[in-house]
């Protein structure tokens, strides 16, 4: 059997590392009793899937683990984990599956943020118009070098609010990341962001050429399962 939950990621547990993330995960199903499958081979181990590392220091409420345990359906698993999980780890939602893997890290192509601001609502305009344009060019720094990268194409949508920048950005194998991305428009544009205050609050896989919430697609999936029976 094969259970997702999502999670939260924030409080002090926005700033462990997604090893840590794993090792926080081990312990508290092994408190809570719940019992995982383990891998077969000389090196057993949990069958445990997170999705892609979240940025240190972004709060997210938009996270996923996938475990597989013999007798255990998601309600179940969420409530017994919930009752032993860190302050900052709860989960919110649970799924089953039978047979089917969600491979949400492998799928998963957008995620949506928000961060504080000030002053972007003066310039609205041409913050949201960036979404439009065929080129945005950004600074990007990635082990002490800095580059220059088009990254229009990984930019899904933008929306500025009366105190906060919405942004629909890649995530998953290819990653614009939220921060950087949101100080770079601040800059360019003359607002400033609190990227301390960085929500990613959803996650998309891409569906049929668009794009599709993860519960969406957790939740098809088990639908197509039950059809079988």
């Amino acid at each position: 059997m094969i259970v997702v939950l999502r999670y939260n990621k924030c409080g002090n547990m926005k700033y462990i590392s997604h090893i840590d993330l794993l090792r926080h995960f081990t312990r508290a199903f092994r408190r809570a009793g719940l019992v995982i499958e383990y891998s077969e081979g000389f090196n057993p181990h949990m069958l445990i899937n997170l999705g892609a590392p979240l940025p240190l220091g972004i709060s997210s409420s938009a996270e996923y683990i996938t475990v597989r345990t013999p007798d255990t359906d998601g309600e179940t698993f969420m409530e017994r984990y919930n009752r032993v999980a860190p302050a900052g780890l709860e989960a919110t939602k649970a799924f089953t599956l039978k047979t089917l893997n969600p491979n949400i890290a492998g799928r998963t192509v957008a995620a949506d943020y928000a961060v504080k601001q000030v002053g972007a609502d003066k310039v609205r305009r041409e913050v949201e118009g960036v979404v439009n344009l065929l080129s945005f060019e950004m600074l990007i720094t990635k082990k002490g070098e800095t580059v220059i990268k088009d990254v229009a194409p990984l930019v899904n949508g933008i929306k500025v609010y009366p105190d906060s920048l919405n942004v629909c950005l890649a995530a998953g194998n290819t990653t614009l990341r939220p921060d950087k991305f949101t100080e770079y428009l601040a800059e360019k544009y003359g607002f400033t962001v609190r990227t301390t205050e960085l929500w990613k609050y959803e996650q998309y896989v891409r569906e049929g050429g668009v794009l599709l919430e993860t519960d969406a697609y957790l939740q098809a999936l088990m639908d197509k399962e039950g059809e079988k029976l």
